[in-house]
């Protein structure tokens, strides 16, 4: 086991915050193929967009040469705002429900919105929309990065810090002794690149969520008696939900380097939290042991 040297602090965390005693075991950054999904959603964008933009003119003449040409101009500006709206949105709501996360869905439908306005009200083209959507992407993953970067997860002899410091300030501590099991998962390209998330769940739940799969039926009817109608309707609804290991990327060990060798890192500095107790209570048995022999020894020694 490696300790790493004291004054790698000063590039996360302050001197002041590393404990009496506290030595500096390893430090990890999420693997750069750990944030693939999120690179890969920009770069849809940009990829989708750019060979609009190349057969644009030819999208136009399609779309000028079919039955929505009796509508106008008018009527082709809408057919490709709809093919706009449909490319930036649909994938957008995909992401947010794999990930959990609607705040992308809810910025490009910001964008979609703000789009429309531009051409309905300022004379914005579809053209000029779709360079500011390749613009935005390029940006997206510039940022993607910065954010993978500014995560830190430090891992001394007392605890795991995560850390995270994109436009604001996360740190979480995990002590060993509070740490009940410790999850390490790998997709397909973590296997191959060796990298995944290590998870450090505790007794109180911190680094778990629920998966739940939910299933209704209703049956329902009608019965006319006299001149009003009468319904009857009857509803069952079953749910079952499983805990599974799960957490942001600021409170788990997410996608770092090498995890087996971290992961076994962390169980060997459980093992040495758990065997602590009960060496001191031993040495609290003995050190009474003790003082009571002391006792009795000055007892005799009075009486003689």
């Amino acid at each position: 086991m490696t300790i790493l040297p004291q004054n790698i602090w000063e590039e996360g965390l302050k001197m002041s915050e590393l404990l009496k005693g506290e030595k500096i075991l390893d430090k990890r950054s999420p693997h750069l193929l750990s944030f693939w999904p999120y690179y890969l959603f920009f770069l849809y964008y940009i990829i989708v967009n750019s060979l609009i933009l190349f057969a644009l003119d030819d999208i136009v003449a399609w779309v000028e040469g079919s039955l929505i040409s009796v509508i106008g101009d008018i009527g082709t500006t809408i057919v490709l705002l709809v093919l706009w709206w449909a490319i930036i949105i649909i994938p957008a709501i995909i992401f947010a429900i794999l990930k959990i996360s609607f705040r992308w869905m809810i910025f490009y439908f910001l964008l979609a919105v703000i789009g429309t306005y531009a051409i309905a009200r300022l004379g914005a083209t579809i053209e000029q929309l779709l360079y500011v959507t390749v613009g935005i992407s390029v940006v997206g993953i510039l940022l993607t990065d910065v954010y993978r970067r500014s995560h830190e997860y430090i891992l001394t002899n007392f605890r795991i810090i995560t850390k995270l410091g994109f436009f604001g300030h996360k740190v979480r501590d995990i002590f060993y002794s509070k740490i009940s099991d410790v999850f390490l998962e790998q997709g397909f390209l973590g296997t191959i690149f060796d990298y995944g998330t290590i998870i450090p769940v505790t007794p109180s739940g911190i680094g778990t969520g629920e998966d739940s799969a939910k299933v209704a039926i209703g049956v329902g009817g009608a019965q006319k008696v006299g001149p009003t109608e009468v319904g009857v309707g009857i509803g069952i609804e079953g749910e079952k939900s499983v805990k599974v290991a799960r957490g942001r990327s600021s409170f788990v060990l997410y996608g770092v380097p090498n995890p087996s060798q971290v992961r076994k890192l962390i169980l060997e500095n459980m093992a040495k939290k758990e065997a602590a107790p009960y060496l001191e209570r031993t040495v609290e048995l003995l050190e009474e042991l003790v003082e009571k022999e002391e006792e009795e020894e000055e007892e005799k020694s009075k009486k003689k």
